[in-house]
């Protein structure tokens, strides 16, 4: 091509600032309000699930840690009182290693000390005895294992009590094991008088 021929081909633009006017703006057309919104939503969701993801690896570390904590308690919740136990453990090796046909009398003294120390110990962790000889049988305190027929005695009484039993604080740690009193004829008679009113 010959220069005449580019020049025709060519395409001039001008950049000056004579053929507009000062007052013209040119608008820049904005993206529709839709996807703007939309936008706005995907950046508050990807945060939000962010957030999520923070707070859910939060409390399973909490879980995690906790969960350490109660295993740890579980496993040394006996320590206090098995150190206690064990000042009474001793004291007891010492008493049996006193010659009791020597000295009779320092061997019972020093016996009824250690139950002294076992009572005051089980008193400081809240465990006292079920009262039961002379009370009415419950079997939430009481295991019965026998029975007696004490026509002086009222029925449903303990008579006999062959294993204390203890309470920790509101809760039965151990129920006594007892001998109840009952009347052989109340029961005869009110089986008795229930299979006659079947007939």
């Amino acid at each position: 091509m010959s220069d005449k021929e580019n020049e025709k081909h060519e395409t001039d633009i001008d950049l000056s600032d004579e053929g507009l006017d000062s007052e013209e703006v040119i608008e820049l057309i904005p993206e529709s309000p839709i996807e703007e919104h939309l936008e706005e939503e995907c950046q508050k969701s990807k945060e939000l699930f962010d957030r999520l993801q923070r707070l859910q690896a939060e409390f399973d570390n909490y879980r995690k840690r906790m969960d350490a904590r109660f295993s740890d308690a579980a496993k040394f919740a006996s320590e206090g009182i098995l150190l206690k136990i064990l000042d009474v453990y001793d004291n007891l090796i010492r008493a049996l290693g006193i010659d009791f046909s020597k000295d009779p009398k320092g061997a019972k003294e020093g016996i009824q000390a250690i139950r002294q120390q076992m009572d005051k110990l089980l008193t400081i962790e809240g465990v006292r005895p079920i009262e039961s000889v002379g009370k009415q049988f419950d079997p939430y305190y009481q295991h019965a294992v026998g029975t007696q027929n004490d026509p002086k005695r009222p029925d449903g009484i303990i008579s006999e009590e062959y294993q204390v039993g203890y309470m920790l604080k509101e809760k039965v740690l151990r129920p006594a094991i007892v001998c109840v009193n009952r009347h052989e004829s109340s029961n005869n008679d009110t089986v008795d008088e229930e299979n006659k009113t079947a007939e």
